[in-house]
């Protein structure tokens, strides 16, 4: 207790002499750097944050005050914090994730576990409540993959710690019952990262209650994979992936709070020790904006409202694909680039305005081809592509525009044209049918008031002496034709 104490006491001491946004603890820069940054204006222990647009909204959780259902606002870019709407149910140990830039705040405890879930949407600062999970948890995670989110794990009294997956699909507001999660644990990590969910650690029930365990689970697939372990057991600890790497920070590691930060890369499967935290916490919040992660408040004896800005070692992006080229089809476009080297994956980007906003229509991409279905004729697409190498992305390829249109297949056989005119002359014509179909779009767009007054046919028969002779039938002589066509 005493070490916290003066810990603290020093984090104070340097934030008032230096002031809030440039004070530096951390040595070796290859392992990251930690910063403290503008204190949150409510402390809080086992709240919830999540980033929406470059902004962090940190929501709920407990403190001295009881439970907690404020929402404040923080933006990196100026270190300023704004209160926001109240959440309508006060509670903590919740999961929390986003989904087209709407909030979802899924479980938690109010001195009951509880199933309910609201929808938080920071444009009108309102919130929504939706269908409840169909099993009532606290200390559980969720996390989003291809806009449907994925609550894992907790508590629920009497059955303890749950293995159970539930899906949720907020464009139907329903819920799936998904495959187990192998471990039954409460207090995890979880994160993202193309397209698999990593649930890190926690508190399981056998051994010292802590756990170093890594299992990954596949929503395309439903199916979960036991991956490496971290090198420390731990629960409550928080979890963030920046450019392809995770990092499992802080937590409870049997002995007290834990400063622990350990980077995984799922491409390699292996983990390795970062710079520790500022001050050792657990029951945290966590979000990543600007390629930082942020960790606020909370520790065993305090609902802190210290706020801890993570900066993770910085990749050389590699080289951005070349020669992007993009061909129109009937309601596709087909795109091609040049190789990169030594590559992972490919992420495919679209906008419809030159230059952008882009945005992602594929990621995990392993050929250097891939055709857009997802289209409407007529529009003009305009596409960029990056490469994923190690986990780290490049800048965008050249842009390259195609307009998908329908494709007429070339006319086949030949037809006899017989034009009636007003007169009662009749006029025969040995035509092929993309002659037919030339002089029936004539006909008909000059019936609609557009188009020349008259259609030339081009004889090719009995030419004589004669380089060429044409027929120039007039519209309005025209009574009636028929087509005989073989």
């Amino acid at each position: 207790m005493k070490k916290k104490f003066n810990v603290l006491v020093v984090l104070l001491m340097l934030v008032i002499l230096f002031g809030s946004t440039s004070v530096v603890f951390a040595e070796g820069g290859d392992l990251g750097t930690w910063t403290v940054k503008a204190d949150m204006p409510t402390g809080r222990h086992s709240g919830g944050a999540v980033a929406v647009n470059e902004k962090i909204y940190v929501i709920g959780g407990w403190n001295f005050d009881g439970l907690q259902s404020t929402v404040e606002e923080y933006d990196p870019s100026t270190d300023l914090w704004t209160t926001k709407a109240n959440m309508s149910t006060p509670r903590n140990r919740f999961g929390i994730t986003e989904v087209n830039g709407k909030i979802y705040v899924i479980g938690g405890r109010d001195g009951n576990a509880l199933a309910t879930v609201e929808e938080y949407d920071p444009l009108t600062d309102m919130w929504t409540t939706k269908a409840s999970m169909p099993t009532a948890r606290n200390d559980l995670e969720v996390t989003t993959v291809n806009g449907k989110i994925y609550a894992i794990g907790g508590y629920a009294f009497p059955t303890g710690k749950l293995n159970i997956v539930e899906e949720y699909d907020p464009a139907t507001d329903t819920w799936t019952t998904k495959a187990n999660m192998p471990t039954a644990r409460t207090n995890v990590g979880i994160a993202e990262m193309n397209g698999k969910i990593y649930v890190i650690g926690g508190s399981i029930s056998t051994g010292t209650g802590n756990s170093d365990l890594v299992e990954e689970y596949d929503p395309a697939t439903d199916t979960w994979t036991t991956k490496a372990s971290m090198t420390s057991e731990r629960n409550n600890l928080g979890a963030a992936e920046v450019n392809g790497k995770i990092y499992a920070i802080g937590g409870h590691d049997g002995s007290g709070d834990s400063k622990t930060v350990e980077e995984y890369d799922p491409l390699t499967n292996t983990w390795r020790p970062m710079n520790n935290m500022l001050e050792e916490q657990n029951s945290f919040g966590i979000a990543s904006a600007y390629g930082k992660i942020y960790i606020f408040g909370s520790n065993d004896q305090f609902a802190l409202n210290l706020v801890q800005e993570f900066t993770p070692p910085v990749s050389q992006p590699p080289n951005a694909p070349t020669n992007l080229t993009a061909t129109p089809g009937d309601s596709q476009v087909t795109l091609s680039w040049d190789a990169v080297t030594d590559v992972t994956s490919y992420t495919l980007k679209r906008a419809t305005n030159s230059g952008g906003p882009y945005t992602t229509i594929a990621s995990g991409v392993t050929n250097t081809s891939y055709t857009d279905t997802d289209v409407i004729n007529g529009t003009t697409y305009y596409y960029v592509v990056s490469a994923i190498v190690s986990g780290t992305e490049s800048s965008n390829s050249n842009e390259a525009s195609a307009t998908p249109e329908v494709t007429t297949p070339p006319q086949t056989g030949s037809a006899i044209v017989v034009i009636t005119m007003v007169n009662g002359t009749e006029k025969e014509y040995d035509l092929t049918m993309t002659e037919v179909n030339d002089f029936i779009n004539w006909y008909e767009a000059k019936d609609n008031g557009t188009g020349d007054a008259y259609y030339t046919i081009q004889k090719g028969w009995n030419t004589g002496p004669f380089d060429s002779r044409k027929d120039y039938i007039i519209f309005d002589k025209i009574c009636y034709f028929e087509i005989n066509e073989y």
